[in-house]
């Protein structure tokens, strides 16, 4: 047990801190649009383990992005998870709760990539999914007997309970509430975590527990008073959903993976009488009537990561649904039904040249995309990508700081290290240019202005700091052998 419960007997119940870190640098934080108008929302993981501990326990979250880390408060365990370019941070208040007697779980996709280094800085380590294994911790926390390591199965996410949403401070983050509706992606792509940590397995919740979650958060619509008509006639029939603040965003990372389940989740939604957001695959557009239905559940926006526009990128990486040829149709589909496109790409792969930066641009423009997110393909740790440029000798930087898909890591193939890092850049300042927000959001068809232009004005002020040399400096490496 930890030197703060030895000192003080069992007279108290014991602490626990619950903590999402951070990069360590609140500049950074800000730059990839944590407190982005109307997009900021808490990590759903923790607030699962909160639901899972029991009442003998105190609990505290805290969201390092928005708060300090409170030292000295006589914590005595901690769990602390993180992305990759979260860990030096993360290490950092490991080693520091340590030193004040706390027991520090290290968890996530990194930590399960890497848990001999996360060891050297904590207790434990959890290794996949933690919520099959956090009783267990708990009890062995209790009894004075961490184990090195646990490791953590694919739980079924039908038998979790929901997330205790008392314990987020609401103040940190827009109006909103969050949602997890299934687990696992069956794709793998060569650069993501995400099948190493969930699985291809898709597991789903039951449109039944979602239903009652929903019901619990919003209740059931009130009334519709006059103003708010007034708002939905003479604005838009959407306004009045956020004034009554029942937006949703679901944090799955491809919703209509298993097609029976996602139209019956959008039937809940529907019945729910709310408005979302989420992520989803091309496939989606493929399907009329799933679009048709998309619609009618409230749906405003789906990210969809189309990647890259080369075909030759698509099929390397093995992200074998996206065809490039499809693009904009599928794009026109969504837009259509009043469904916005927030697109994600990547650029640094091997077949991308100098000139893949104003072809990003230009598609967005051409397509008039609601947000484009142009990321710097990053090697996380555990990716089949990692292991390919580790054994080719192209990666050139190991802080993990830099892990964060706004910096440079590898020698790409057709560019410097330095036209990467500039060109990512000059991507984001014309898609969020004055011009380019005009273009997109302003000018009619219009999609759901109301929504994109703050969210599009916020990422128009993160662009000034991603495009800071203090803080992302241009990389100079020595040259690739």
């Amino acid at each position: 047990m930890s030197n703060n419960l030895a000192r003080e007997g069992n007279s108290r119940r014991p602490s626990i801190f619950l903590i999402s870190a951070a990069t360590g640098s609140e500049a950074r934080n800000a730059a990839f649009g944590i407190k982005l108008p109307l997009l900021g929302y808490p990590a759903i993981s923790l607030a699962m383990i909160s639901a899972l501990t029991p009442d003998k326990f105190n609990l505290r979250l805290v969201d390092e992005a928005n708060e300090p880390v409170p030292y000295g408060e006589g914590c005595d365990l901690a769990l602390i998870v993180g992305q990759t370019h979260h860990m030096p941070n993360a290490y950092f208040i490991a080693d520091r709760l340590r030193s004040e007697g706390t027991k520090v779980i290290l968890g996530g996709m990194h930590v399960t990539a890497l848990s001999e280094e996360a060891l050297q800085h904590a207790d434990s380590v959890i290794i996949g999914e933690g919520e099959a294994v956090w009783g267990e911790i708990l009890d062995d926390f209790a009894a004075g007997s961490l184990k090195r390591k646990y490791y953590g199965r694919e739980v079924d996410i039908d038998d979790l309970p929901p997330i205790r949403r008392d314990l987020l401070n609401k103040k940190f983050y827009h109006a909103g509430e969050i949602i997890e509706t299934t687990r696992g992606c069956p794709v793998g792509c060569v650069f993501c975590g995400v099948q190493n940590f969930f699985g291809a397995r898709f597991r789903v919740r039951s449109p039944e527990a979602i239903r009652q979650e929903l019901m619990a958060i919003f209740g059931p619509r009130p009334p519709q008073t006059r103003w708010k008509q007034w708002l939905a006639r003479h604005w838009h029939p959407d306004i009045p959903y956020f004034v009554e603040r029942r937006l949703l965003y679901v944090t799955d990372s491809n919703f209509i993976s298993e097609p029976r389940h996602a139209r019956a989740v959008l039937e809940v939604f529907k019945e729910c009488d709310i408005r979302w957001y989420g992520h989803a695959g091309l496939n989606l557009t493929r399907d009329e009537k799933m679009l048709d239905l998309m619609a009618e559940s409230g749906c405003i926006g789906v990210n969809i990561g189309f990647e890259s526009l080369s075909q030759t990128n698509m099929d390397q990486m093995h992200k074998l649904p996206n065809k490039t040829a499809q693009y904009a149709d599928c794009i026109r589909r969504l837009h259509e039904r009043e469904i916005g496109v927030m697109g994600t790409f990547m650029v640094g792969f091997d077949e991308d040249t100098p000139e893949v930066f104003d072809q990003i641009v230009d598609f967005a423009m051409e397509n008039r995309l609601e947000t484009a997110f142009v990321l710097i393909l990053t090697p996380l740790p555990g990716t089949k990508l990692f292991e390919q440029m580790r054994s080719e000798n192209r990666i050139f930087s190991h802080n993990w700081l830099d892990y964060d898909q706004g910096t440079v890591t590898f020698f790409p193939k057709n560019m410097t290290p330095g036209q990467l890092h500039r060109g990512m850049r000059s991507a984001w300042r014309r898609v969020y240019s004055w011009r380019g927000i005009w273009r997109r959001i302003i000018i009619r068809p219009r999609v759901r202005s109301f929504f994109y232009l703050p969210v599009n004005l916020g990422f128009r002020r993160c662009t000034r700091l991603i495009c800071s040399e203090k803080l992302w400096p241009t990389p100079r490496p020595e040259r690739h052998p």
